[in-house]
């Protein structure tokens, strides 16, 4: 009695304070408190992660309108990239999620006229929204499809459609006891009218030790090794591409081009669920550059320059949050 009279008298002196009591201890028991999610795993879906990673540095920098750039080492190009996945129907045989994904890259090889000290990065925005359906014929077989529109230039929403980007894939899943495998093929079409054409290989087998084959190709080839029930060491290469559209909003000479990146990472990672809703990541390694250049919109093979990348350390850092089971 005395305890609800004290609770009665210090609301009435701080009103919104039993709300906000009650809302964090219901935060609380979601994510340390809660029976149901005990039996988390680190290989749950993820619905939110964010990442920011590097992508090693250029070695010749693009020079400003009427001079040269002065040679001197600048840091890294980096990513900072976010994803969230949502549900639109989970029941029956076909199921729908929804995919945002917004990417923001710093490249530091191009120099600005407005600075005379060195050369100031280039800030690059690709933002896409994807629909992953995935359809259920029973005996193991599955068929996943994904298709999404991307929009990637210097601009954080560019105007017009010639940054566009439209990309299709399409495979055919068969789930066995250890694993599963698959064929497909991923299409992307820009605003030019380019089209590209990319074949989709799927291999996925658990093996001895709790060990796990993990192949996507060409975007990955992975060995995992699940040290618990909430952690995991991964080991392997994944590929990483972008493409962005240049308006000539840094800098006039841009205007009418392309930047362009290939690249695979030689890593080791780390990945550990902190609660059952909340993980982080580490990795490290080397990026190996298969492509890093400024390029025609018309002519999309050629070069206009090139940043001579080499084979550089690579970090990776991720905070994710996990689908209770």
């Amino acid at each position: 009695m005395g305890i609800t009279t004290v609770w009665k008298k210090d609301a009435g002196f701080f009103p919104g304070v039993k709300s906000r009591v009650c809302f964090v201890c219901l935060l609380s028991l979601m994510i340390f408190g809660s029976k149901r999610l005990q039996c988390q795993d680190i290989s749950a879906t993820r619905f939110f992660s964010i990442d920011y990673q590097t992508l090693g540095a250029p070695s010749r920098l693009m020079p400003r309108q009427g001079g040269l750039a002065p040679a001197q080492a600048y840091e890294p190009n980096h990513l900072i990239k976010a994803e969230l996945k949502f549900p639109i129907k989970l029941q029956g045989r076909t199921r729908i999620f929804g995919e945002l994904q917004y990417n923001n890259e710093y490249i530091f090889g191009i120099y600005s006229p407005l600075e005379d000290d060195g050369a100031e990065p280039i800030k690059l925005h690709q933002s896409s929204l994807s629909f992953i359906v995935s359809h259920k014929f029973g005996n193991g077989m599955n068929l996943l499809g994904k298709i999404g529109l991307e929009n990637s230039s210097d601009h954080f929403l560019s105007s017009g459609g010639d940054a566009l980007f439209w990309e299709n894939s399409l495979l055919v899943q068969k789930e066995q006891a250890n694993g599963k495998y698959g064929l497909g093929l991923s299409c992307g079409l820009d605003y030019l009218g380019g089209v590209s054409l990319m074949p989709v290989v799927l291999y996925q087998k658990k093996l001895p030790r709790n060990w796990e084959l993990d192949l996507l190709l060409p975007a990955k080839i992975l060995a995992v090794k699940n040290l618990s029930n909430s952690s995991r060491l991964i080991m392997g290469a994944r590929g990483g591409a972008a493409n962005y559209r240049l308006t000539g909003q840094a800098a006039d000479h841009l205007s009418g081009l392309n930047y362009r990146r290939l690249n695979a990472n030689a890593i080791i990672g780390y990945e550990r669920l902190l609660t059952p809703l909340v993980g982080i990541g580490l990795e490290a390694g080397a990026t190996i550059p298969l492509q890093s250049g400024i390029y025609r919109q018309d002519r999309r093979w050629q070069e206009v320059h090139n940043f001579g990348q080499k084979v550089d350390p690579y970090f990776n850092f991720k905070i994710f949050f996990a689908v209770p089971r």
